[in-house]
């Protein structure tokens, strides 16, 4: 049953690459901009979630000010709910940027109430402008960001628009294997399927940062809610479903830092993958009621749930060996069904997909095929941590806490900046590290005992599961050695 459903999911990764095979064009939106006069010129609020993040803050507030859009309708918005020495580092930043020109306010919340919903909901109330672009700490807008998508290319000019979503780039996709394996993945989502589901007319999500909202949408969405840990998924959602448009440009890009650490990252999916399974338990029932095709809906299913995939993994990657031993002893029931083996051409779908977006993103065969065993490995490895985010997601009343990614500021690209002189971040591993150590070393076993009987074809799957669980694990020790 879990290779059935994985398979499923692997097909809907195929339909979206069809989808966007045939019909899109990678977001070249187009819509001419009228002439505007400077009265005419839209007002914009850029909200800028902050918490403890000393090693990025001063880096994004400098590139507000470098923003080329007209001073008298931009405001910006920094809001922070700091409790470490990020709060001076901000002060000193706003006080600089205020005096080159920028119309910039400092709202710094003694509490976290509803986390980063909390706090852009509380600085929606202190602006009456009609549009809003956010970006998360760690991310660097472009110059032209507010002049490309407000003026020149007029992206609001449909009065049902409602918010606006650029493509995600990585100041430091090539920092280590484990940021260009996340930069693979999220190419896929990026380059891939967030284009296919946009020109498809299926619901598409904002991702939280490197994007604009139309403040009416927002209100008549009800609001950021903070009932879950993904605040962005939930809010465009009930936009969509109150009859919003949401645009996708994937020619326009917004460049931010990837967890730079795989316990950096595996706090991240844990989070986002709780966050979804509360999105499925609160919007699905909405969606269902909705006016919406069949497809509308059953591609809205396979999207809100579809971290499902991880408890699939963990399933297939405990039961598996069990299978495999004992049909090699004898037992004939235990044997792997023959079907699995067209499951297994389906599964191929995610791989072809991930090419073609790292192909869309300008990536060689070479570094592809350099970066394919890890971003495989990374995502089996995450699979049980997931899970149990899951699980929290189902038995845990509340949305729980949200912990935050640690940032590192760890580019080449930006100019050192006067916050990366501290001590980074740290992240301790949790509990979850000692169960992925165990199920690597009984899926190592597995293949030593299937290597011993002089199975070698058979151990391919067990090894996957060894080593993605392994180094996730042997990941986490090395960072709890090393502080």
């Amino acid at each position: 049953m879990a290779a059935f459903l994985l398979a499923v999911y692997a097909f809907h990764q195929g339909t979206l690459l069809v989808l966007y095979m045939c019909r899109s064009r990678l977001g070249h939106w187009s819509a001419h901009a009228e002439q505007r006069n400077d009265a005419q010129v839209p007002a914009v609020t850029v909200q800028i979630p902050l918490f403890n993040e000393r090693l990025v803050a001063e880096r994004v507030i400098h590139a507000l000010v470098e923003l080329d859009y007209p001073r008298d309708r931009l405001q910006v918005q920094i809001l922070d709910d700091s409790t470490d020495e990020t709060v001076h580092i901000v002060q000193h930043a706003v006080a600089c940027a205020a005096s080159a020109g920028l119309s910039i306010e400092l709202l710094h919340r003694d509490n976290r109430i509803g986390y980063k919903a909390g706090a852009l909901a509380a600085g929606l109330l202190q602006t009456q402008n009609e549009f809003i672009a956010m970006f998360d700490a760690d991310f660097v807008p472009p110059p032209d960001f507010l002049r490309r998508l407000m003026l020149t290319r007029g992206v609001f000019n449909d009065p049902q628009v409602g918010f606006v979503q650029t493509r995600w780039g990585y100041l430091n996709r090539d920092q280590n294997a484990a940021t260009r394996a996340q930069a693979m993945m999220l190419d896929m989502h990026f380059m891939v399927e967030q284009p296919a589901r946009n020109s498809s007319g299926l619901l598409m999500s904002f991702n939280g940062s490197g994007g604009i909202w139309r403040r009416k949408c927002i209100e008549d969405a009800g609001g950021w809610q903070h009932d879950t840990l993904t605040e962005d998924l939930d809010l465009c959602y009930r936009a969509q479903l109150q009859g919003w448009r949401g645009i996708y440009l994937a020619d326009e890009v917004s460049p931010g830092e990837l967890p730079p650490t795989v316990l950096a990252f595996k706090r991240q999916q844990a989070r986002w993958s709780r966050g979804t399974l509360q999105c499925v338990r609160k919007l699905m029932p909405q969606v269902l009621r909705a006016k919406l095709s069949l497809p509308q809906k059953v591609a809205a299913w396979m999207h809100l749930s579809g971290y499902m995939i991880h408890p699939l993994i963990l399933l297939m990657a405990i039961t598996t060996p069990l299978l495999l031993i004992r049909s090699l002893f004898g037992d004939p029931t235990a044997r792997l069904p023959l079907w699995l083996n067209y499951f297994s051409v389906v599964s191929l779908a995610p791989i072809i997909a991930m090419w073609v977006g790292a192909r869309a993103h300008g990536r060689s065969a070479a570094q592809f095929l350099r970066d394919l065993p890890a971003t495989l490995l990374l995502g089996i490895g995450v699979a049980f941590s997931n899970t149990m985010a899951m699980a929290a997601a189902l038995l845990v009343r509340g949305s729980g806490e949200f912990l935050r990614t640690p940032k590192t500021a760890s580019t080449n690209q930006i100019p050192p900046i006067r916050a990366a002189k501290h001590t980074p971040y740290t992240t301790r591993p949790n509990w979850t590290m000692w169960i992925e150590l165990g199920l690597a070393v009984y899926g190592l076993l597995a293949t030593l005992l299937l290597l011993n009987m002089g199975y070698w074809w058979s151990v391919i799957p067990t090894l996957l599961y060894a080593c993605g669980f392994g180094i996730v694990a042997m990941s986490q020790l090395l960072a709890r050695w090393i502080d």
